[in-house]
């Protein structure tokens, strides 16, 4: 496989909910689609993604169980069925080598969402069961070297999109279960999380007192390191580029509400002449070419070197990439 790719999925927002079927595409930097697929819909929370891209392949659900993968060259197959019971659903994250997978499920049918993880072969077998929870909803979202990266939903920030974002990011050991280290976990509703990088993660953190507010754009690294990227103006629909040294946003009141921006490390402008005017920011293809949504709701895909700006053949909501981020 050659080259870096976009994911984008139909089905989470508009006229598209209703659909029972949804689109998962592979999009290069040109805005051209390399391969796509349609499935069975899977309903369930926003948050939660029904996609996993290992380093060759997209894996999707078709449906509530069965697991099937896509390659860049269009060749789609099915997998295996994951073991669903009636009332529950699955999330799911494929390891970069395509040789296991981690599984939640998720009972969605009780009021505390209980959960189970476990990891096992790709092809069936090796079974290890890992987590269980009755009080927090978590779900694997993918894997960092030997490591397992589960992303976790708390109460924050509801009127937020949070399609395919967890509101934290937690790291485990896969043969034990015990936590590594927290990201962009716990915090207050002002606080959001947005896409994880191999550089850290996009945390957007209230900083303030109790007599005050302060809102803080925060990259944290895998280490839990925290760097600062100075704002002059809140961010919600940032993305951080995969090698982390930009960040895309789109302002709110009291500036630009709308305006299309590209900051650098220090909060500096990184925005070439000719940038995009407005777009709310979807995801970073590589890190020079920014997938974003028009004002007339399409996706488009613009160099943030030369400002050259193309559709997206594809529609839906960018969700990931392949290979991953992490």
């Amino acid at each position: 496989m050659n080259g870096r790719y976009g994911v984008v999925v139909t089905g989470l927002f508009g006229p598209a909910l209703q659909s029972q079927t949804y689109t998962v595409a592979l999009v290069g930097a040109d805005g051209r689609t390399a391969a796509s697929a349609t499935a069975a819909r899977v309903r369930i929370g926003p948050e939660i993604s029904t996609v996993s891209a290992s380093s060759s392949r997209l894996y999707f659900l078709d449906g509530p169980s069965r697991l099937r993968y896509l390659t860049p060259d269009g060749v789609s197959a099915t997998v295996r069925d994951l073991s669903v019971g009636s009332g529950e659903r699955v999330a799911f994250a494929v390891s970069p080598d395509d040789l296991r997978i981690a599984v939640a499920v998720i009972d969605v049918v009780a009021p505390s969402n209980s959960v189970r993880l476990y990891i096992e072969d790709l092809g069936g077998g090796g079974h290890r069961d890992l987590l269980t929870s009755r009080s927090r909803v978590f779900w694997p979202v993918g894997w960092r070297g030997p490591q397992l990266v589960i992303g976790t939903r708390e109460d924050r920030c509801p009127v937020c999109d949070t399609f395919y974002f967890p509101s934290g990011y937690v790291v485990v050991d896969p043969n034990t279960g015990a936590g590594v280290v927290e990201l962009c976990t716990g915090g207050t509703q002002q606080d959001l999380t947005r896409n994880a990088t191999a550089a850290g993660v996009l945390c957007v953190k209230n900083r303030g007192p109790q007599d005050g507010f302060r809102v803080d754009t925060v990259v944290v690294g895998w280490d839990g390191s925290e760097r600062v990227v100075p704002m002059h103006c809140w961010a919600q629909g940032g993305a951080l580029s995969p090698n982390g040294e930009l960040v895309a946003d789109m302002e709110y009141r009291p500036c630009r509400e709308g305006h299309l921006r590209i900051i650098d490390r220090a909060g500096r402008s990184a925005a070439p002449t000719g940038l995009p005017d407005e777009g709310r920011p979807g995801g970073w293809v590589d890190d020079q070419n920014l997938v974003y949504r028009a004002t007339n709701d399409r996706l488009m895909v613009v160099n943030v070197v030369t400002a050259k700006v193309s559709p997206l053949e594809a529609e839906g909501t960018f969700v990931a990439n392949l290979p991953p981020n992490f």
